[in-house]
């Protein structure tokens, strides 16, 4: 290499060695114009949809602006180092707040918080009533329960013993039945545009059968499945937390709901059935079911069942998990895992009319 060459090696080698410094400076100056601490107190991190929310802030500050997930809450001077935060507009869930200030010197600070939004609403108590009760096979493990044009379906698990079935009502027979391979495990059913659905637990593999219970299909799915009912032909999931997922019959996801009362978020969402702009959802290792609108993802209503139905049966162990609404009666069939009964309810105030509604998808 000619000295020429050399010459020039060195310059751009040199140049970069300077760029490389400058950017450092750049960066290294950036994070002292924008130091995050810790300035800001809140009393707690849970509200309530609608709750104002008291920031307090721990040294003397102007130029304050909050934002909600990126976007800007407020900009105003606080009053004695104390403004307020609405959360009227706020959906359930978790939410990111940042907040933004100048110090007397102008260093900018910021501080990021994480506030959790509840129900506002206290559900309601729901009564019932039983008017029937039918057999149930005690060794069925249900999972799964719903009416097709008048026609009683479940679901059951264990592996080794899934099934779905297609059931006679007066008698609890089965009609038709077909077994799912170890190692899989059954979970809830639904039936869209003529098509059986039957999740399963820990697979990721959703069964889509025709209505002669012929397997069509495998759908994957990326989580637990736990519940399976339907709006329309939009999919409900629930993985047992307090989430509900929606997806189209293809198993493409197009969005997610989470489940709060005025307690907090309602975990173990399992056995599913929509009804009129709601969704009803046992709650595992309960006796409650709860009536949540798609909406909001508030748990609005809330049916707790007798512990001592069916009896002679420990409800801790085998627990109730089937729901079943007929549209034509307006009535609730309720079993659970290894129930001999299936019960036909009259639930007080479940069936009020809603408008019309769209899924909320987030």
């Amino acid at each position: 290499m000619n000295f020429v060459a050399k010459y020039a090696v060195v310059v751009v080698l040199v140049g970069l060695w300077v760029l490389a410094c400058q950017q450092n400076r750049k960066k290294e100056a950036d994070s002292l114009s924008q130091v995050k601490v810790d300035f800001v107190a809140l009393d707690k991190s849970t509200y309530q949809v609608g709750d104002s929310i008291p920031v307090r802030l721990n040294q003397s500050l102007s130029q304050v602006t909050a934002s909600w997930d990126g976007k800007l809450g407020i900009t105003q001077s606080p009053v004695n180092s104390i403004f307020s935060l609405e959360s009227a507009d706020l959906s359930l869930g978790f939410h990111q707040l940042v907040i933004s200030a100048l110090t007397p010197n102008k260093e900018k600070l910021t501080d990021t918080l994480s506030i959790e939004i509840w129900s506002d609403i206290k559900p309601e108590k729901l009564s019932y009533s039983v008017l029937k009760t039918y057999p149930h096979q005690a060794n069925s493990y249900t999972q799964g329960l719903e009416f097709y044009q008048d026609t009683l379906y479940e679901g059951t698990g264990q592996v080794g013993q899934s099934k779905l079935m297609k059931i006679d009502l007066p008698t609890g027979s089965v009609l038709q039945s077909v077994s799912l391979p170890a190692p899989y495990f059954g979970e809830g059913i639904t039936i869209v545009n003529h098509h059986i659905y039957q999740l399963t637990w820990t697979s990721g593999q959703c069964f889509q059968y025709s209505m002669d219970m012929a397997l069509q299909k495998t759908h994957t799915y990326h989580t637990q499945g736990w519940g399976l009912t339907h709006r329309d032909s939009t999919l409900i999931v629930s993985d047992g937390s307090n989430r509900l997922s929606f997806y189209t019959p293809s198993f493409q996801k197009t969005g997610e709901l989470m489940v709060f009362d005025d307690r907090g978020p309602v975990m173990n969402l399992n056995e599913l059935e929509y009804i009129n702009g709601y969704v009803l959802a046992n709650v595992w290792q309960t006796n409650r079911i709860v009536q949540i609108d798609l909406e909001s993802g508030k748990v609005i209503g809330e049916l707790i069942m007798d512990p001592a139905l069916p009896p002679g049966v420990d409800t801790k162990e085998n627990v109730l998990n089937g729901i079943a609404y007929r549209s034509k009666e307006a009535v609730l069939y309720i079993t659970g895992k290894n129930w001999p009964t299936l019960y036909k309810l009259k639930v007080n105030g479940l069936f009020k009319l809603k408008g019309k509604t769209t899924i909320a998808l987030r």
